[in-house]
């Protein structure tokens, strides 16, 4: 448990925010091991809740991030043009989407929501949007209103402030 605990630290601490998902799959390959199944999950749900991580998300979807970073306050966001180091749709917290729709909106002004979505999936790497990608951004989109950084006005997004 504490190497498991020593592990989950230091990805957290080059990768914060990262997704359950992707955590676990980051901890597992150094053990060797390519498939994250349900007693393995349950196993890191425990060690999760030992650590008591900062989280955001739902059940469906959570997202792990460092001590010093706040869910709500955060302004960055990445993305690789290693392979290996790419991250899937699913894999991208809203709120690294919304801080990219504050800086395309911070440029464009205003943008129909489509474009906007392929615009940000754009930034991440993805050259086609499908389902998982479209979703993901529009999550990010709405996260983006929730946090006072757009609206929406006439079938377009606009920056606010």
């Amino acid at each position: 448990r504490p190497v498991l605990k020593d592990q989950i630290a230091r990805v957290l601490e080059q990768e914060s925010p990262i997704s359950k998902n992707l955590l676990c799959k980051r901890v597992l390959s150094a053990w060797g091991i390519s498939r994250l199944g349900t007693r393995i999950s349950a196993h890191f749900d425990q060690i999760f809740a030992e650590m008591e991580l900062r989280e955001s998300g739902d059940a469906a979807n959570r997202f792990f991030w460092k001590q010093d970073h706040d869910p709500q306050a955060y302004l960055g966001w990445r993305a690789s043009s290693e392979d290996a180091q790419k991250r899937d749709a699913e894999d991208l917290p809203p709120e690294e989407i919304a801080n990219v729709i504050k800086q395309i909106l911070s440029h464009q002004i205003s943008l129909p929501v489509a474009d906007l979505g392929r615009e940000a999936a754009r930034l991440f790497g993805f050259s086609r949007t499908g389902a998982n990608v479209e979703t993901a951004m529009q999550k990010g989109i709405a996260r983006a209103v929730q946090l006072g950084i757009a609206k929406e006005e006439n079938g377009r997004m606009v920056l606010v402030g």
